[in-house]
């Protein structure tokens, strides 16, 4: 497959929904509904859908762990170096870290791995997108309350405890969580076609429907001109990040499906869900939205590079 058979598509739908909410066709109220069904319904059923068909085996391989948990744990450390470097304020320290390891292995991961490796991919896109999910929803919201909480030692404790709490109510929320625990509890039980065709349509339906939100929902953020930081989060997301899973790739010996994937879905852009954590937090959502248009209109570049090692 030619760069212009990936490329082309994901970016042209993106640039569609930019172009019909910048001139009014589509409406924020219809920008926000067709999220809740990519978000809600079409990614949840991909996810049920993919883990349930996927081999069970692949999913105990250690190099899908090997080359996604510890790209991310190196981005984190990088991350706050390079947030302390830059001297950014504390509100914004958070935001950098979740940015540089948390892409958007949703709505524009799953159409990615589709378009570069089949539909038979996005179960393990699917399963190491929960990674990225359930690993930003705990460590990245422990994150956000470090940076953003008023220090006081007397309440450290019941404010530790709260936040634990919080955590893991927040997931349990999730629906891709639920998607994906009963994917892989439910795998021995034959879908019949009666629901399986619906379900089939609904995975159809959510890989362009999900490009024409990213690109609405870019051309609606606005960001100030936070260059350094900006630049750093570019740097670490769309560069180092996929870079670490390449050599890590090479040294381990790890190809196929599981180095395809782990690659792909490392080099996607910041999602838009770190400015949604961050405003939750009140931290700098300006810079978490910055950083979701400046990565994406940078992926353009970075994807035609990426997709040479694929």
């Amino acid at each position: 497959m030619s760069f212009i058979d990936v490329v082309v598509p994901i970016f042209g739908l993106m640039l569609i929904g930019w172009l019909l909410k910048a001139v009014g066709i589509f409406p924020e109220w219809l920008v926000r509904l067709v999220n809740d069904y990519v978000y809600y319904i079409g990614i949840t059923v991909i996810t049920f859908l993919s883990l349930h068909d996927t081999d069970k085996r692949l999913l105990f391989d250690p190099s899908i762990y090997l080359l996604n948990l510890l790209p991310m744990a190196l981005i984190v450390v990088l991350a706050l170096a390079a947030a302390y470097m830059l001297k950014l304020d504390r509100l914004a320290i958070p935001v950098v870290v979740t940015c540089a390891f948390f892409g958007n292995t949703g709505y524009i991961g799953f159409p990615l791995n589709a378009s570069v490796q089949g539909i038979e991919s996005l179960g393990l896109t699917a399963f190491i997108s929960t990674f990225y999910t359930v690993i930003v929803f705990t460590f990245g919201a422990y994150l956000f309350r470090h940076y953003t909480r008023e220090k006081s030692d007397d309440h450290a404790s019941q404010d530790a405890g709260a936040g634990l709490k919080k955590m893991l109510t927040g997931l349990l929320k999730l629906p891709i969580i639920w998607a994906t625990v009963l994917g892989l509890a439910l795998s021995f039980v034959a879908i019949p076609d009666l629901v399986r065709l619906p379900m089939e349509w609904i995975t159809f339906s959510t890989s362009p429907l999900a490009l024409l939100a990213t690109g609405a929902m870019i051309s609606g953020s606005g960001f100030r001109e936070n260059w350094k930081a900006l630049g750093a989060i570019s740097i670490l997301k769309l560069a180092v990040m996929p870079a670490i899973v390449i050599l890590m790739g090479i040294v381990s010996g790890v190809n196929g499906t599981i180095y395809r994937t782990s690659l792909l879905e490392a080099a996607t852009p910041v999602g838009v869900t770190n400015a949604v954590i961050a405003e939750q937090y009140k931290a700098d959502k300006t810079l978490a939205s910055g950083a979701v248009v400046v990565s994406t209109l940078l992926f353009i570049v970075s994807l035609i590079v990426v997709l040479l090692f694929v």
